[in-house]
């Protein structure tokens, strides 16, 4: 019986408190995981983000509850899933406005508008809370085990947003930063697939903010503090980072920043080629 929050909501304020609150009276033996709550303001992108590097870790049959809801109190719709994501069947609660699809593609089995108010924390919902009202009471009864038919009407498909896709050729690959952790590392979109697609052996460069990455390496170890470097993190995507310093800010690349690999020429047995490109 476990639910995963991911919100905007901070935790200065007392909306996540209120939300647990409502679903601990539905099932006072729920499991809570905090995913995040310092998701940018109404970035429904970044949401989808966060929680897709998060999801394959869990059981099978997690409710991730997701609010981030620029929409909320107008026409759009809100939702309960049942998804596959690794293998793992999973259920999501949250708003139709495009982080369902972002999270699981075209993996979703059933889907349901959560159009029974008896179902709800209160019939008349806040017209801003729908969080404490909608979501959270319906994810805390399919954590429970009610059946996704008792908690709202079938409907055939959510509210379409895709992932920019990086554009491949034989002189490189042009992707985008998705996300900025923590540390400062710049998580792009370009998989290990996207990157050695067209590159035959070659050594590449990466060019994104201010510079030129001329090093690729498997951990970031492998460079000196404070050198610059790609490599492919947990995500299985190409990151760029720096050996113990925030690469965001040393080397001016916010997300959404656009990033060029470019190909070099030396041929496909050069040496040296298979962890780190000069």
């Amino acid at each position: 019986m476990i639910v995963t929050l991911t919100t905007d909501f901070g935790l200065s304020d007392g909306y996540v408190a209120a939300m647990k609150g409502t679903m601990l009276s539905v099932s006072p033996a729920l499991t809570f995981v905090d995913v995040s709550h310092r998701i940018p303001a109404q970035d429904v992108m970044e949401a989808a983000f966060v929680l897709r590097q998060a999801v394959p870790g869990f059981p099978a049959d997690t409710v991730h509850l997701v609010v981030v809801d620029p929409g909320v109190g107008t026409e759009r719709r809100a939702l309960a899933a049942r998804f596959h994501l690794d293998g793992r069947g999973h259920w999501f609660v949250g708003p139709d406005n495009g982080v369902l699809p972002l999270l699981a593609g075209e993996a979703v089995e059933a889907l349901v508008e959560l159009d029974r108010p008896e179902a709800w924390a209160r019939p008349e919902a806040s017209d801003t809370f729908h969080g404490r009202d909608v979501f959270g009471p319906i994810a805390a009864a399919l954590a429970s085990g009610t059946p996704l038919d008792h908690l709202g009407t079938a409907v055939d498909a959510p509210a379409a947003m895709h992932w920019p896709l990086p554009r491949t050729d034989a002189e490189g690959v042009g992707g985008m930063v998705l996300h900025v952790d923590r540390f400062g590392n710049c998580i792009t979109n370009i998989t290990r697939a996207d990157l050695d697609g067209h590159r035959d052996g070659r050594p590449f460069k990466c060019y994104a903010g201010s510079t030129v990455i001329q090093t690729h390496a498997r951990t970031y170890a492998e460079t000196s503090a404070g050198d610059p470097l790609t490599l492919f993190g947990s995500s299985g995507l190409l990151e760029i980072a720096v050996n113990c310093g925030h690469a965001s800010r040393l080397l001016s690349i916010e997300r959404g920043a656009p990033v060029s690999v470019v190909y070099g020429s030396v041929p496909r047995d050069a040496p040296g080629l298979a962890v780190r490109a000069r």
